[in-house]
């Protein structure tokens, strides 16, 4: 574990990792985005998007970590994956962000500057109607 006041950092260390073990974190998707190979642990967003190891039990997790382990040169990831992963990225940071009314961490001054009849009145919904759609199970549209 790396501590916030610690002089060295997640990606001085992605600096010289040869495998990455993840759970949810981004760091896996940067990993990835650099060739390093990942294994995916839990249900992040990238998880079988093909550019990661994404085993379904912990017995298949443990095969998988000692076969790349095995053999960390064939392990790296191949251009395509590695541009598939930057092309994930674009759009998971760039695209895929949509405007949203309320926010947890002032969510009380939010909702005073933006109550709920704004964002359903004319000009909430010119900035907040396709967010809401899409979270009411409308698909998105790239």
């Amino acid at each position: 574990m790396i501590k916030p006041e610690e002089k060295i950092n997640t990606y001085d260390i992605l600096e010289i990792a040869d495998l990455g073990l993840v759970y949810t974190t981004t760091v896996g998707l940067e990993m990835a985005m650099r060739g390093i190979p990942v294994i995916v642990a839990g249900q992040t967003h990238y998880r079988d998007r093909g550019f990661t190891y994404d085993p379904d039990s912990w017995d298949v997790y443990f095969e998988t970590l000692n076969s790349l382990l095995g053999d960390l040169e064939s392990a790296q990831l191949s251009q395509s994956q590695i541009e598939l992963a930057w092309r994930y990225a674009y759009l998971f940071f760039f695209e895929f962000p949509k405007p949203f009314p309320w926010h947890l961490l002032d969510l009380k001054e939010d909702i005073k500057s933006r109550p709920v009849d704004f964002v359903l009145g004319e000009e909430g919904q010119k900035r907040y109607d396709r967010t809401l759609d899409y979270l009411t199970g409308k698909p998105l549209e790239w």
